[in-house]
This record gives structure tokens, C-alpha cells and sequence, in this order.
């Protein structure tokens, strides 16, 4: 009897002995699935940074809306056209030039521990640009009946155009902003005319004539017109900002397509040199008469020298268009700044200098004005207005010269400007 008790005993014990084994477990079961070790914490990976840019401007210090116009529509050109224009001749040379195209930035995320990050680009642009003496528009337009006496100068017209193709690839610090990509780029195809040297002179009573012209041109097709001569070069590109400490200051260097291009054998290439002297020239009324010249008369004299070569070319290098600029902008307060760029390069044949103010008027809107001076144009007005819009994107709607977009239109004859970029980007890409 004695032993059963015992063993009742010992099955009691063993049994009060599994309960509390059994509650020791599920309690601190239950304190493991609370830790907050076991929680799963879920990192938000940063977005990749973006801009994506388009722009068209052509500016031109001289050549009006109406003039191009009138050109388009063919017709008598009046002295009333004309006169403004050269009137606007001011300074040695007239300019006219534009571009258009493209650009694509990018920057991968930061990454923890880590400076740089991979960025880079692609895009594509159009160029053209054209230049020209006062003297060669008065004799296109006017002729030389005002400059009789006088040498006129031909020597440094021309005009050139070209489509480039780019590949950039570099890296991005995202602390000091500053930003270097090796460019690959592609000239699809180019076209130049140059006129080197070249000067026209009537003597003051008309009766004698002595010009001579040196001109080049280069075309960037092989057999046909449907027979492109594609370049490639190899360049730098970036960007530089410099911000002092403690002081509302901000400096960026800029720098695109600073390198060569190495050009194939196989462009066409003209050149032509003439020079012609006559003395005696016989005058009828108040002109002369190329019947004259071209007949021979008994009375004249003449000397002609031209020269015409044509051939395919053979390789070369060339420098890229590189375009260098510095900017400065200067926090007045946290609503107003100031800021101003210098800019050259890019084929402009005049620095581009502007300054402007910018004001942020609300969260979500910022407005600036930029005066413009210099490039292939003279003074205008840009306006400009950066939005932000949803997924911490922002959208930059820039206007120069509006009233120069409405080139049909009577009111913008006189404009010489016009110009529109569209960006849309997200963090520094």
C-alpha cells in the first residue's frame, strides 16, 4: 500500500513538473515572437535621379522675323525691309545661328558608405551657324553704289551646320554635386563654307574694278546625297559646383564636349578662287555694265584669275563644339536670388552672358527673369518657371523672347530672338 503511494507520489510531482515546464516554454515562446529581433524591417531604397531636356532657339543680332519671312514667301524685297537691317549692322559682322535637340542625365542611388555613384547621358543636337561682313550684305542687298571708293571686306563669312550624336558615361558624388562623364559622340553629318580672304573694290569714279575671293567647301557625303560620312570623336564633359561655407554664395563650372573628332577621307570638298582687275571700265548713266566686262571692250583691261578644285578630303581631326561656362547665384534671402553665367563655345561667335532673379513663390512654384546678351543675338528677355509636381519631380518651362515664337505675326516682324526648353528631372539627375 505504501508503495502505491509513493508511486501516486511521484506521477503527481512528474505531472505538476511537465505543467510548469509546459507554461516556462510557452511563455518565453511567446517572449521571442514580440522581440523585436524577429521583426522584419523594410529599408526604402532611394530613386534613381533623372532630367530629361529638349530646347529649340535661334537668335540672330541683325535678321528680323519679316525678313525671313519675306524670304520664305519669295517676292520683291522693299527698302523698307532692308534699311532696318542694316541699320542693325552696328558692329563688324552679322550673325544668325540656332540650335535644337535633346538630352537625357541620369545618376544611380546613393548607396550607404559610398561617395560616387555611376551617371551618365545621351542626347542629340543640331547646329548651325552663320556669319557674315556688314560689306557682303550692303553688296548683296544694296550693291556698291554708297561704297564706291572704299574696300569693301569679304574676309571671315561662312556658315557651317552639323548633327551630333552623344554617349556620356562618368560618376556623380552626392556630396559636393560635382559631376564627370567620358563623352562618345557622333557627327551624323556636317556641312561648312568658309570665305578665308576675300575684299571687293570700286574705285570712286567707277571706272575700274579690283576683287579677289578665296572660298571653301566641305560636304559631309560620300558618292551621294543619301551617303553619309559619319565622324566620332572622344571628349570630356561635367559639372563643378564650388559652395563656400557660411556664405550665401554658389559658383558651377560647366564644361560639355571639350575634345577632338576625327574625321574619315571621303567629304567632298570645293575650292574656288577668283580674282578679277579691270581698269577703263566704260560707265553708262551711273553703273557699270558686266556686258563690258564680260565682252571685252576695246577700252578696258582686264586680268581674271580663278580657280576651281574639287576632290574627296583626306582624314583629319577637328575640335568638337565644346561648350565652357561658369555660373555664380547668390541667396539674397529665402525667397530671392540673384544669378548670373558666362558661357562660350558651342560655335557661338560671341560669349553669352546673363544675369536674372529668381523667386520662389510658393512650395511649389518658382519664377525667374534672365536678360540675355551675346551668343549669335544681341540683348532679349527670358522667362522662365520651375513647378513641382508629384513624386518629388520637377518640371522647367523656359520662354526667350515670346514674342519672337510668333514669327507670322505682324507684331513680331521686328524680333530677331526666339526660344523654348522644356526640362523635367527628379533629384540631381
Amino acid at each position: 500500500m505504501m508503495g502505491k503511494n509513493k508511486i501516486l507520489l511521484l506521477v503527481a510531482c512528474l505531472g505538476f513538473s511537465t505543467v510548469q515546464a509546459q507554461d516556462y516554454t510557452t511563455s518565453e515562446s511567446s517572449t521571442y515572437r514580440n522581440d523585436s529581433l524577429f521583426k522584419k524591417t523594410v529599408v526604402k531604397s532611394k530613386p534613381m535621379s533623372y532630367s530629361i531636356d529638349s530646347w529649340a532657339n535661334q537668335t540672330s543680332n541683325t535678321i528680323t522675323s519679316g525678313f525671313m519671312n519675306s524670304l520664305a514667301q519669295g517676292g520683291f524685297i522693299s527698302q523698307d525691309e532692308l534699311n532696318p537691317i542694316m541699320e542693325a549692322h552696328t558692329g563688324p559682322k552679322g550673325y544668325l545661328g540656332g540650335t535644337v535637340g535633346f538630352d537625357v542625365k541620369w545618376a544611380t542611388p546613393e548607396r550607404e558608405g559610398k561617395l560616387w555613384s555611376l551617371c551618365g547621358s545621351f542626347g542629340s543636337e543640331a547646329i548651325v551657324d552663320t556669319r557674315w561682313t556688314t560689306d557682303l550684305f550692303e553688296l548683296v542687298w544694296f550693291g556698291n553704289a554708297a561704297s564706291t571708293g572704299e574696300l569693301n571686306i569679304l574676309s571671315g563669312s561662312g556658315a557651317r551646320a552639323g548633327v551630333f550624336n552623344r554617349f556620356n558615361l562618368g560618376g556623380y558624388n552626392h556630396q559636393t554635386r560635382q559631376r564627370l562623364e567620358l563623352s562618345f559622340v557622333q557627327r551624323l553629318a556636317g556641312a561648312e563654307w568658309s570665305l578665308p580672304y576675300g575684299y571687293f573694290n570700286v574705285s570712286e569714279h567707277a571706272d575700274s574694278l579690283d576683287t579677289y575671293v578665296q572660298s571653301e567647301a566641305r560636304l559631309h557625303i560620300g558618292s551621294g546625297i543619301d551617303d553619309l560620312t559619319p565622324a566620332y570623336g572622344v571628349a570630356l564633359s561635367g559639372t563643378v559646383p564650388i559652395k563656400p561655407q557660411d556664405f550665401p554664395l554658389e559658383f558651377e563650372v560647366n564644361f560639355k564636349d571639350v575634345g577632338l573628332l576625327f574625321e574619315p577621307e571621303g567629304s567632298r570638298v570645293y575650292w574656288l578662287q577668283d580674282g578679277l582687275t579691270t581698269t577703263g571700265l566704260p560707265v553708262f548713266g551711273d553703273s557699270l555694265t558686266w556686258e563690258s566686262i564680260i565682252d571685252g571692250d576695246i577700252t578696258a583691261e582686264s586680268a581674271v584669275d580663278s580657280i576651281l578644285q574639287t576632290g574627296n578630303s583626306v582624314s583629319r581631326m577637328v575640335l568638337l563644339p565644346a561648350k565652357l561656362g561658369v555660373s555664380f547665384k547668390y541667396h539674397h534671402s529665402e525667397t530671392i536670388s540673384a544669378n548670373a553665367s558666362i558661357y562660350t563655345g558651342g560655335w557661338m561667335p560671341q560669349h553669352l552672358i546673363t544675369g536674372g532673379l529668381e523667386y520662389i513663390q510658393s512650395e511649389n512654384i518658382t519664377l525667374g527673369l534672365n536678360y540675355k546678351q551675346g551668343g549669335w543675338g544681341d540683348e532679349r528677355f527670358e522667362f522662365w518657371a520651375r513647378i513641382n509636381v508629384a513624386g518629388e519631380r520637377s518640371l522647367l518651362i523656359s520662354v526667350e523672347e515670346p514674342l519672337g515664337l510668333m514669327f507670322r505675326d505682324e507684331s513680331a516682324a521686328s524680333t530677331t530672338c526666339r526660344g523654348i526648353r522644356i526640362r523635367l528631372s527628379r533629384g540631381n539627375g
